[in-house]
């Protein structure tokens, strides 16, 4: 009598052996832990040595790994710039291809906020055997969360809040949300380290874990700790060399909410104190940064831990007479991006152009995973081992209004206007669009990095010109940007003229 086991124990064994074999996949990767800011821009960090901020947690993070000093968001298409940004860093994608009611919620009904199939990186590594935790701000929704997240401790939902009773809430999968808790005492870095912290000392699984610890600061309102505060005195603060009273011309978003939290025309002494309130943020969110690192030491995980630290866009503070991120200058799209961890080269500052919605691939190239199709960004991983000087040699900047602010009868602000930009080696063309006009910006960045002699007219210069329009015309096509830079205002805002925008229609 032959001996046979049933097909059902059969397909049994198969598939204990593939979850095994995944399972034993992910025991030999790396942790991951992704330490992300709120409009923190580029060169704020005291190794940098671009402004006079104290940040000796993030200087360890510059010695430690290398920092990408070309890296940029691509921009926005709402003055929310956060919440588009950070929609491109979760799915390796230009905003173009990603659903609006993903990034401009605000604009959708409740029932189509956050819905979107699209898959992010916490939802990838959760799916090829990481667990997963999130702490802080999270500006797209809930369903990416729900389903990227083994665990989230003190999520804030939405775009800006108080730093002192942030409202915060917890997410289980067994139990869902919890209900909305804060602590007015605490500075809102705090609560997120404490929740990072507690994260790590309570870590006991033999599955490698991805942390996204994403703090609101220093995104205004500018409360810092009064300890802090006290590291700044206003009158010592060093305007930067791009300041400007206003605006020298009509762009769009120039009446924002960002742009009237300080009167016009700015005055020196009122942008030293937003300078002073935002260093002291964060050199407050550079402590908590150094809890969880040092806890992260305890664990002895740190060596195989690779370590990302980024912001989700610049901010202007004085810089061209602007005091909020809507633009495409240096100030608003170039952020902080840094990488350490097992094989990745020390104290090394690399010039390669790179998006922060590369990270996504980078990532996977750093584990050894294969990038999913759905992904549409560079992977870093080869000019970070030094096989690759660059990924890329030219780069697209976008922003522009929300179209739907036209149709808002309450809107008070000078609505339309946007911007699109491109960098091809040492040169950056701004092309802006407001009501009837446009204005072209050609800027040096490298012997220029204040953006503040324009070559645009200047003859010599036009064969530059003319090549970066091209450039910037590709880009435009190759990346889904509707924008037509032969329109009015791109066709960004094109309605009949007989369109009724009382009534919408």
């Amino acid at each position: 009598m032959r001996n046979t086991i049933p097909i059902v124990l059969i397909l049994s064994f198969v598939f204990l052996g593939l979850c095994t074999t995944k399972a034993q996949e992910a025991s030999k990767k790396p942790n991951i832990l992704f330490l992300f800011t709120d409009d923190q821009r580029g060169g704020t960090i005291g190794a940098m040595d671009k402004y006079d901020v104290k940040t000796p947690n993030m200087d360890k993070l510059v010695q430690s790994g290398t920092s990408f000093t070309n890296s940029y968001i691509l921009g926005a298409t709402t003055a929310a710039v956060c919440s588009p940004s950070r929609a491109m860093l979760m799915t390796g994608r230009p905003y173009f291809t990603i659903e609006p009611n993903v990034y401009a919620q605000f604009a959708f009904p409740k029932e189509e906020e956050g819905k979107s199939d699209l898959l992010t990186f916490p939802e990838f590594f959760k799916d090829h055997g990481y667990t997963t935790f999130a702490t802080g701000k999270q500006h797209n929704g809930e369903i990416w969360l729900e389903r990227g997240f083994s665990h989230i401790k003190s999520a804030f939902i939405g775009g800006m809040t108080t730093h002192f009773g942030t409202k915060v809430k917890d997410y289980e999968p067994a139990t869902g949300w919890s209900a909305p808790y804060f602590d007015k005492e605490k500075f809102s870095s705090e609560v997120f380290g404490d929740a990072a912290v507690g994260f790590l000392k309570n870590y006991k699984e033999a599955k490698p874990f991805l942390m996204y610890v994403a703090f609101t600061a220093p995104h205004d309102p500018r409360t810092p700790p009064k300890e802090y505060e006290e590291m700044y005195p206003q009158d010592k603060i060093k305007l930067p060399k791009n300041f400007m009273p206003q605006h020298p011309f009509e762009i769009a978003d120039d009446k924002i909410r960002d742009e009237v939290l300080i009167p016009f025309p700015r005055t020196e002494t009122a942008v030293q104190k937003e300078i002073a309130d935002y260093y002291a943020m964060i050199t407050a969110t550079d402590h908590q940064i150094g809890r969880i690192l040092k806890a992260l030491e305890e664990t002895g995980q740190a060596d195989n831990t690779i370590i990302v630290f980024s912001g989700d866009n610049g901010l202007a503070l004085g810089q061209h007479g602007l005091l909020g991120k809507q633009s495409v200058y240096e100030h608003s799209v170039n952020v902080p991006l840094i990488f350490c961890g097992p094989q990745i080269p020390k104290n090394k500052k690399n010039k390669a152009l790179a998006y922060l919605h590369d990270v996504f691939p980078t990532l996977c190239g750093l584990t050894g995973f294969e990038i999913p199709s759905s992904v549409q960004s560079k992977d870093l991983t080869p000019v970070i081992k030094g096989e690759k000087k660059e990924v890329r040699n030219s780069m697209l900047y976008a922003y522009n209004s929300w179209p739907g602010d036209l149709l808002n009868p309450k809107q008070t602000w000078n609505a339309g206007g946007g911007h699109r930009a491109v960098r091809k080696g040492n040169y950056k063309l701004i092309v802006s669009a407001k009501h009837d006009v446009f204005t072209y910006q050609l800027f040096d960045v490298v012997k220029d990095p204040w953006e503040l002699k324009n070559l645009a007219e200047v003859k010599k210069y036009q064969n530059i010109r003319k090549d970066l329009l091209q450039e910037l015309q590709k880009l435009i096509k190759e990346n889904g940007d509707p924008a037509d830079l032969s329109k009015k205002e791109f066709g960004l805002f094109d309605y009949p003229e007989d369109f009724d925008f009382k009534n919408k229609k």
